[in-house]
């Protein structure tokens, strides 16, 4: 079965977000809503489910077949949903099938999503990073951090901290150690909790390569560093 218009494509969305919900655990969902925070809305669906999901509609309605414009809608709708799940599962199907040749698509719906306010929590956010932009930093670099370069000084928290937590993870950190800083050195100075943490994140990460660079932007940036991301940015140093 092939999407007819675009209607199609936000009625195989509902189709999944039903179904997703069908399959919900009221405690599992109890349990991200109360660890993530930022009043979310979880159905209690674990991610190999929602992967599985996802395998099965593609399965059935050939999505991959269909033009890009209709599988963005698709995605789209699935972001724009209140449920922690739902966007997860636009999160999975983009990495799951949308390969190389879609990387530029990649960047420019990530930047829509959070254009819109779709993403406004720790876990999407740091999901989205990890499975879609991580990758892309190692594969397709010069573009993403131009891009990653721009969303840095972006008025919106989640768009500022996802252009720095996306290296945290990357095969190739050891190389960017200059884009590093200077991403960093905008958030580190930012009041925003989550603007601060992510400097923290990265930095312990950059710690298993070089102990002394971490220790030098302790150093220059004292007065903005809280102890949380001095704790988590020393984790690894040897006592």
């Amino acid at each position: 079965m092939y999407f007819k218009n675009m209607n199609t494509a936000y009625k195989i969305s509902k189709q999944i977000q039903k179904t997703l919900s069908s399959q919900g655990d009221p405690k599992k969902a109890q349990w991200l809503e109360n660890y993530v925070k930022h009043d979310i809305k979880s159905k209690g669906v674990g991610i190999p489910l929602i992967r599985s999901i996802i395998k099965e509609y593609e399965k059935e309605y050939s999505l991959t077949k269909r033009p890009i414009k209709e599988q963005r809608a698709l995605l789209n709708d699935l972001m724009s949903q209140t449920f922690t799940e739902d966007k997860i599962a636009a999160i999975l199907y983009m990495q799951l099938y949308w390969k190389e040749e879609f990387n530029q698509q990649k960047i420019d719906c990530c930047s829509q999503w959070f254009d819109k306010g779709y993403i406004s929590d720790w876990n999407v956010c740091d999901w989205l990073c990890v499975r879609i932009l991580t990758p892309l930093i190692d594969i397709w670099s010069r573009n993403t951090v131009s891009s990653l370069k721009q969303w840095n000084k972006n008025t919106y928290l989640w768009k500022a901290r996802a252009s720095l937590v996306p290296f945290a993870q990357c095969k190739t950190i050891a190389q960017y150690k200059d884009v590093i800083e200077e991403l960093s050195t905008t958030l580190i100075k930012r009041e925003e909790r989550f603007c601060k943490t992510a400097v923290g994140w990265v930095l312990r990460e950059c710690s298993k390569h070089d102990t002394q660079f971490v220790k030098n932007f302790i150093a220059h940036h004292t007065a903005w560093i809280t102890p949380e991301v001095h704790k988590n940015a020393t984790k690894y140093f040897k006592q």
